[in-house]
């Protein structure tokens, strides 16, 4: 059973416009919040979410944070790209010159959280079983 944590109206407030794969940005990111609290005990409900509230919105915040981390940096996880960010610029020349990072750190920014996601995380009693890689 796949669990997700956050909805798009979560972000609410907090991105402006909601992107339109909203989902499944949520759905990554719940993916990895899951992965990194594997090893957290806690009762939960038949839905298999903390049945503590505080828990369950540790988890919450934590995934939209990892959304508005990638959507800000402009990373899509499924497709593991980032966008272009201008580099340098001539209002003269007309040209405009745009840069990427590597594809290692693309890929782990994909792969990994955000370090406020994890604090969030750790800050609820949660995460603290594995070490800390972001």
């Amino acid at each position: 059973m796949m669990l997700v944590y956050a909805t798009p109206a979560d972000l609410t407030g907090r991105l402006d416009p909601i992107p339109s794969h909203a989902v499944a940005l949520i759905t990554a990111a719940s993916t990895r919040i899951r992965d990194i609290t594997s090893n957290d005990l806690y009762d939960i409900t038949p839905a298999g979410l903390p049945a503590d509230d505080d828990l369950r919105e540790a988890l919450r915040e934590a995934t939209c944070l990892q959304v508005i981390a990638w959507v800000n940096a402009g990373i899509d996880p499924s497709a593991a790209g980032l966008q272009p960010v201008i580099a340098s610029q001539s209002a003269d020349g007309g040209s405009v010159t745009y840069s990427r990072p590597d594809p290692d750190t693309i890929r782990r920014a994909a792969e990994r959280l955000c370090h406020e996601a994890v604090l969030m995380l750790r800050n609820a009693g949660l995460a603290s079983g594995r070490p800390l890689i972001c």
